[in-house]
């Protein structure tokens, strides 16, 4: 399987340019962020050429969310200028978020007063309609489940079998699950069946341990046990970490490293 890192919030003693070195010298195969629009783009991809690693995906969202009708053009006009960056730098996948994120990563508005019917139909349309801007674009687009219980608190998506549901129905080559573990975990548990049932559905994996969203072997969940099962169902796409690190990133960065290698032996 191939690693990927999280730059936002791993390396973060670093400034944000050398963290794409270090990702580099650690043995990742490639990185990733959030939001692109308050980096220095050329800036970014000079440095990932030079230390040859990959720049492999950041987030599709700018404004607005998907769960209230008046807010559907906004936030696909941003999908689509995401998809635009992304096609120019030769970035092949995207983070989506079913809702807006705040500078803290909570949830912006959680519009209570919409049904979950509604919500549900104007989650589908704005996906049906950004999958079709994906698939011009050749770029997958990988919805992303988060919780509700620990970190965002009113976010939408926040089961993994609503997400594959969504998937199934848009039913676009270019349209995947971003099956972030922590998150998973938190919500559904049953990681290794529900990653078993729908590999096929699966475009990037997120690891960090629960509880506290640290490196794995910090907490319940056995990730060695699910590093083998993903290799074991075939999985191809890449493993990203991203955690809260408990010390020094370097070591928290290696032993997880070490543990989905040993899991690919």
């Amino acid at each position: 399987m191939r690693t990927s890192v999280c730059i936002e919030m791993i390396y973060t003693e670093l400034p944000f340019l050398d963290r794409i070195w270090k990702a580099a010298e650690a043995g990742f195969d490639a990185f990733e962020f959030w939001g692109w629009e308050d980096k220095d783009l050329p800036a970014l991809v000079k440095t990932a050429a030079d230390a040859q690693i990959e720049l492999l995906m950041f987030q599709a969202n700018r404004k607005g969310t998907m769960i209230h009708p008046v807010h559907q053009n906004e936030v696909i006009r941003g999908v689509a200028d995401s998809l635009t960056v992304a096609s120019d730098l030769g970035v092949r996948q995207l983070f989506l978020l079913t809702d807006e994120l705040g500078a803290d990563r909570s949830v912006v508005h959680s519009y209570q007063e919409l049904t979950e019917d509604m919500k549900s139909r104007s989650v589908q349309e704005c996906l049906e309609q950004m999958a079709g801007l994906a698939d011009a674009k050749g770029i997958t687009l990988c919805l992303e489940v988060l919780n509700t219980r620990v970190d965002h608190s009113g976010y939408w998506l926040n089961h993994a079998d609503l997400g594959f549901d969504l998937i199934r129905r848009v039913n676009s080559p270019n349209l995947r699950l971003l099956f972030d573990c922590y998150h998973v975990q938190i919500m559904d548990g049953n990681l290794i069946p529900n990653i078993r049932d729908n590999l096929e559905l699966i475009g990037h994996v997120h690891v960090a341990d629960t509880p506290g969203r640290h490196e794995p072997g910090t907490g319940e969940i056995n990730y060695a046990n699910v590093f083998k099962a993903l290799g074991a169902a075939g999985y191809a796409g890449y493993v990203g970490m991203e955690f809260v690190p408990t010390g020094e990133s370097d070591q928290s960065v290696a032993e997880a490293l070490q543990m989905v290698r040993a899991s690919s032996m």
